[in-house]
């Protein structure tokens, strides 16, 4: 008889009875799992030692390790994972199978066998096996992962039950821990933990981004969830990362008093002492964010800056802003901003403009200058300085001419005096020029006015107090309107009898009554019209004048010459008598 040698390894033997109750070959490239959890995997039974053999003494290279498994637990898991588990989020209906025993006993062995423990996390990876409170399954490859409550291995966290229960009713998927072991490496290392405020922001974005999560104004709940993420520190490194998640969430409350989210938009803090008349049109059109000044911003951080949101001073609003879009404003609108201008804004603005550091009150004060924001009956919008003052009376003498205030700004004297105020400190015409006064003397001398008297000696009173006032008119501008013959004078034009009796300059007739107007150089006054009378125009100032100022308009005084003249001519008078000498009134 041949003497047969003991096999020194089982492969190449039949000698390998696997888990289907089949007796195989060993084969060194086709080792099978030694595992007690073979069970689990009915479809994949000839890839498993059968289990009342592992009692047995064996050396376990001649089965699959840790180190030479993957490729067949790949393909034992393919064949026996549901199709539906391969996606990143799975939400399990009731009667599906694999959703109670046939789960649990699969987490049994992926957290006691030692092979399928090793591969934990490329299996996690895969298939959606995280179990969740609301019966949803995920993989680590889903972006919302389920929140750890607690590990098992800790004590319980009562400072975080209320916000568990927010986040829970905001559908926040919690972790089964009923199932899925927490305490697994690659589960806790992967999986947000209630206590790491960072991570669960993390989630609270890819819920947003899958739900589009949302509160009510008012809502408890957010000053739940706001005081939790409070704990984190924004300018940290990590809290860098926490600010750009934040604002992505609707956590915020804007002026309008809606909770929004920040995102990537520009966002300031809506300074105090801002009207906020007609705020939504040119928000749309500049694409930023103004949260309420006691907004819930605050309760998360101490200072905006924190949340990248900056501080404006009412000025730079107004400056940057409002003042760019004032004419998408309503007239209604536009009023109520200029009104909230004069009675809060402008004075102390006003003070601090042109001091050292304070540009941006200098800049609010220009800008209000140039800005178009009035509505004349055009119904074009025009800076202040296109307006003039209501009170003036040449101004109301010559409307067509010059532009007065809307009626809005005219309802009562209290109110014109406080618009008053305010305009004449950013362009509004208080006075005539001595522009506008030559063309209106002009005017007068070609007989362009209604009201010839009255506008004559309007113009002439103007003239004459204004060289009371400071500024006064230029000695150069007094020379020119003097040359300009508007003011009247007496027409002695009738007096035939008296010969050479003095000429006004013209005659104008309007409406058929006839006027005589002289020009103020070379006239006299009617304190010398006595002496004058036949050889100067006389004109009636009512406004009692400096010597100067007539001397500057050429107004002139008795001299020698011209009261022998008036005498002769008086005396050459067919009519003569001593009554004669003072007929002209000086009254």
């Amino acid at each position: 008889e041949k003497q047969m040698e003991f096999p020194s390894s089982p492969f190449g033997c039949p000698l390998l009875l696997t888990a289907d109750s089949m007796l195989r070959v060993f084969d060194e490239k086709s080792k099978v799992f030694a595992s007690e959890y073979s069970e689990n995997f009915q479809s994949s039974l000839e890839k498993f030692l059968r289990h009342d053999m592992l009692e047995l003494n064996y050396v376990k290279s001649y089965f699959l390790t840790t180190e030479d498994s993957k490729e067949a637990l790949c393909s034992v898991l393919n064949d026996e994972m549901p199709e539906e588990l391969c996606g990143c989020e799975v939400v399990v209906q009731a009667n599906q199978y694999f959703v109670g025993d046939w789960l649990k006993k699969l987490w049994d062995c992926l957290r006691n066998d030692p092979i399928f423990c090793h591969h934990l996390p490329f299996i996690l990876e895969n298939w959606a096996l995280l179990l969740t409170e609301e019966n949803e399954l995920y993989s680590l490859k889903s972006s919302l992962l389920p929140l750890i409550s607690v590990l098992r291995s800790e004590s319980t966290y009562p400072q975080y039950s209320a916000v568990i229960e927010v986040l829970k009713r905001l559908g926040m998927p919690f972790l089964n821990q009923a199932v899925v072991e927490a305490d697994q490496e690659c589960v806790k290392g992967k999986c947000p933990h209630i206590t790491s405020c960072h991570e669960t922001l993390l989630n609270l974005v890819h819920l947003h981004t899958k739900i589009d999560i949302s509160f009510k104004q008012g809502d408890p709940s957010l000053d739940t969830l706001i005081g939790y993420l409070s704990e984190i520190h924004f300018r940290s490194c990590e809290g860098h990362q926490s600010v750009t998640r934040i604002r992505q969430l609707p956590f915020f409350e804007d002026v309008n008093g809606q909770l929004t989210a920040l995102g990537d938009k520009k966002t300031f803090v809506w300074p105090y002492n801002v009207d906020d008349s007609g705020h939504d049109r040119w928000m749309k059109t500049e694409n930023v964010i103004f949260l309420k000044m006691q907004g819930s911003w605050k309760k998360l951080v101490s200072s905006p800056s924190d949340l990248r949101v900056e501080e404006l001073s009412s000025e730079d609003v107004y400056v940057k802003f409002i003042f760019p879009h004032f004419k998408l404003l309503s007239k209604e609108e536009r009023y109520k901003q200029l009104q909230h201008i004069r009675d809060i804004l402008f004075s102390p603005i006003k003070a601090r403009s042109g001091m050292r550091g304070e540009s941006s009150a200098t800049n609010f004060v220009n800008a209000l200058k140039n800005l178009p924001c009035i509505e004349g009956d055009d119904a074009i919008l025009r800076p202040v300085s296109d307006f003039c003052n209501p009170d003036d009376m040449v101004f109301k003498a010559f409307p067509h001419y010059f532009r007065r205030l809307p009626s809005d700004f005219l309802k009562d004297e209290w109110n014109i005096y406080l618009w008053k105020e305010l305009f004449s400190e950013i362009g509004l015409k208080m006075f005539p020029t001595e522009e506008d006064l030559l063309m209106l003397c002009r005017d007068v001398a070609g007989g362009k006015v209604n009201d010839l008297k009255a506008i004559s000696s309007l113009l002439l009173d103007t003239i004459l107090k204004r060289q009371r006032l400071t500024p006064k008119f230029s000695n150069h501008f007094l020379s020119k309107v003097s040359e300009i013959p508007f003011v009247l004078t007496t027409d002695l034009s009738h007096l035939t009898w008296v010969l050479p009796a003095a000429p006004p300059s013209k005659y104008i007739s309007i409406d058929g009554e006839q006027f005589a107007l002289t020009k103020l150089h070379g006239a006299a006054t009617t304190y010398h019209s006595s002496l004058l009378w036949t050889v100067r125009p006389i004109v009636r100032l009512h406004v009692s004048c400096e010597g100067d100022v007539l001397d500057a308009m050429g107004i002139v005084e008795p001299n020698t010459n011209d009261v022998i003249q008036n005498i002769k001519n008086i005396s050459c008078s067919r009519f003569a008598n001593m009554k004669l000498f003072d007929t002209f009134p000086d009254s």
